[in-house]
């Protein structure tokens, strides 16, 4: 990033150009358009635009009154201006192509013939989309929303997903390289249009009017330039309405607007997986002085970023809600690839956040599945204030492409439950970064490696956040007395249900804990069993019996302690250990249906283990993992199985099936709850 990036986007802003429109104005009442009825008025709607487009352009006014229509086609020089707050157009529920026509379009970032969006325009100039009025999708759960089921959590119910057929099928297309003309669906597919999608258009303006009730994606410009979305309201709580989503396109001002949506709010793409490969970046884009309500990512780079996001700058943003998952979120895999790089994030404030104040995963849906690794380069958040969230910062990439020249700068984020987190970061810079009181760099993950037995050899570990080349200091205490300044330590003989710790400390003086380990002598067990019992996690009388079937029940006692991450577990009876593992959100069900004497099959158990690792990812998808009975598993849980597979928490046997309705055993879930703690640093 530039050196002075706040120079840079004002530099960017005077370049972009606002559309220009003739004085000449037409209401479209002049064409007979009638409010207040439940006729249709698409066709003298649609008169006006062409008519006033035909002679050069203008403003089609729509003033006061409450008008039906169809889907309309913006066409250059036309500006649709709604005159009030009382100026609505309301779009028909009647989901076919009559009113919506198939028209080129771009469903997800793949091209295809597809409904019209609701406002659609392409290959056009000067367009805009102003005034004080009110464009109304009526999209609800009776029509548009009911044909997608959307995830929105690890253990969100199972149920048809109308949409998913289609879906698959153009993604196949798509990497197969299906002309796009071959592309077609329509009605009896339920691809869900967008609610305005302009195609390789330029000087558009978007300004003042407020959309709801969208049946997709609410904006959604495709390979444009010279955009302006300025004092817009976008409110839609449906599934994937996300707020602003510029794809491939150029030069883009998003300022003074309010998102409330039920998705991202602003979402950045360029293409999705063959198709994207071949599209422009998403760049020049400024994100500036925005109110965030709810939403899943306030501004979220990606999924569909196969052609890369550059030259991004965010500034004096805020952000207020504790059901906003995410303030800045990266998101990509190795199936649709692409590049984040030249990212400024500048004067940031959040009264309230729900999972992380920062979130940046390349194990978005398909993860490590495909052969088009992503990067992650050049990202600068300077000035962020924030409260709240599962973690202050999460970041994670393949060790392959790591995140390079990331600068965290002025960071002040508060009442988180883990504050940083980094897998595979490459010298980052930290300055002035305060999470939960501490400062980092600092020493952080403090663990033993091996199993505290008497007489063992334990081996120091920490990561050192935000600092890889340090060096810390070392002290090992057994209840409470310091016997070692060493690395490793050699536990004594006469130590059994001692409580072991270990402290580590960098050059600074600034320490970090690990957990109290129980020092066990079960030399009858299997290590996996042993190492829990060092952690609470298993009584060390526990009667072993690996062929047994786990019941819920079982598996809950075992899990409670991970929820105070294996430290001051206080004593609790079976309906209190029952309820806090729900509310953690690492079993499935709820207090009043619970089913403690339930087994536990394999496919829930990949989703718990994904919940225990301390690795949070919202917004479940679909994505099935490579294994020979994916079609058994339900679609819930193929995504968590998939990463549960990725980071060796479970296999599939020797014939590559997973057996997802396998009831577990003892024996095994110890084995996959040892792999968790191990990842998890306990």
């Amino acid at each position: 990033m530039n050196k002075s990036p706040s120079l840079q986007m004002e530099v960017l802003a005077g370049k972009i150009k606002l559309p220009v429109f003739p004085s000449r104005t037409v209401n479209i009442l002049d064409f007979h358009a009638v409010p207040g009825t439940s006729v249709p008025q698409t066709r003298s709607i649609q008169q006006t635009i062409d008519s006033l487009s035909e002679a050069g352009g203008g403003t089609v006014l729509v003033p006061s009154g409450h008008f039906l229509t169809g889907a309309l086609r913006l066409k250059s020089g036309v500006n649709l201006h709604l005159a009030d707050r009382d100026s609505v157009l309301s779009f028909v529920t009647e989901m076919t192509e009559e009113h919506y026509p198939v028209v080129f379009s771009h469903w997800e970032a793949s091209s295809c013939y597809n409904y019209s969006s609701l406002i659609y325009s392409i290959d056009c100039h000067d367009i805009g989309i102003t005034g004080q009025g009110i464009l109304d999708g009526q999209a609800d759960f009776s029509n548009w929303w009911s044909w997608h089921h959307q995830m929105e959590s690890s253990w969100s119910k199972d149920r048809r997903d109308l949409q998913n057929p289609a879906r698959m099928k153009l993604r196949q297309m798509n990497m197969e390289g299906s002309p796009a003309e071959e592309r077609r669906f329509g009605d009896g597919y339920f691809l869900r249009p967008n609610f305005v999608q302009m195609i390789r258009c330029e000087n558009i303006l978007i300004e003042g009017v407020t959309f709801c009730n969208s049946p997709m994606w609410q904006l959604n410009p495709v390979d444009c330039s010279n955009i302006t979305v300025r004092g817009v309201t976008l409110s839609s709580h449906g599934p994937n309405s996300d707020g602003c989503d510029p794809e491939s396109c150029q030069n883009v001002l998003i300022e003074r607007n309010f998102f409330d949506t039920g998705d991202d709010c602003i979402s950045l793409k360029s293409g999705r997986d063959r198709d994207g490969r071949n599209a422009a970046p998403c760049q020049n884009i400024i994100i500036r002085n925005n109110h965030f309500l709810n939403g899943h990512g306030g501004i979220a780079l990606g999924s569909e970023m196969s052609g890369g996001i550059q030259n991004i700058y965010a500034d004096n943003n805020l952000f207020e809600s504790p059901d906003l998952t995410y303030i800045l979120r990266f998101k990509t895999n190795a199936k649709r690839g692409g590049f984040i790089r030249h990212i400024w994030l500048h004067n940031t404030k959040a009264a309230a956040v729900h999972a992380a104040s920062v979130h940046a995963t390349m194990l978005y849906e398909d993860g490590r599945d495909g052969d088009y690794l992503p990067s992650f380069s050049d990202i600068c958040i300077d000035g962020l204030t924030a409260c709240g969230g599962e973690y202050g910062i999460f970041l994670e990439a393949f060790p392959e492409v790591p995140i390079t020249g990331l600068v965290l700068r002025d960071i002040h984020i508060r009442q988180v439950q883990t504050p940083l987190k980094a897998f595979n970061w490459k010298d980052p810079v930290l300055d002035n970064v305060v999470i939960n009181g501490l400062s980092y760099p600092r020493p952080a993950d403090v663990c033993a490696e091996g199993i505290p037995m008497p007489g063992a050899v334990l081996q120091g570990s920490c990561v050192c956040a935000g600092e890889e080349d340090s060096s810390p200091s070392y002290s090992w205490f057994l209840d409470g007395a310091l016997i070692s300044e060493e690395a490793s330590v050699i536990l004594p003989e006469n130590c059994r249900d001692s409580l072991l710790s270990l402290r580590a400390a960098d050059a600074r003086g600034q320490t970090c804990e690990s957990i109290a380990y129980r020092i066990t002598d079960r030399k009858d067990l299997p290590a996996p069993a042993r190492r829990l019992i060092s952690l609470g996690m298993l009584q060390p009388d526990i009667r072993y019996q690996p062929a047994a079937a786990i019941t819920r029940g079982e598996l809950a006692h075992i899990l409670y302690p991970l929820c105070f991450l294996c430290r001051n577990v206080p004593d609790a009876g079976d309906s209190v250990i029952y309820s806090t593992v729900l509310k953690h959100n690492l079993m499935p069900g709820s207090d009043a249906d619970f089913r403690p004497e339930e087994p536990v099959l394999r496919q829930v158990m990949a989703t718990i283990a994904m919940e225990s690792c301390g690795n949070s990812y919202k917004n479940a998808s679909t994505t099935m993992p490579r294994c020979a009975d994916a079609e058994s598993i339900s679609a819930v849980y193929g995504t968590n199985i998939a990463r549960a597979l990725y980071f060796g928490f479970m296999t599939c046997d020797s014939r590559g099936y997973f057996h997802p309705l396998r009831e577990v055993t003892w024996e095994e879930a110890i084995n996959i709850l040892n792999n968790v703690a191990l990842f998890a640093r306990l």
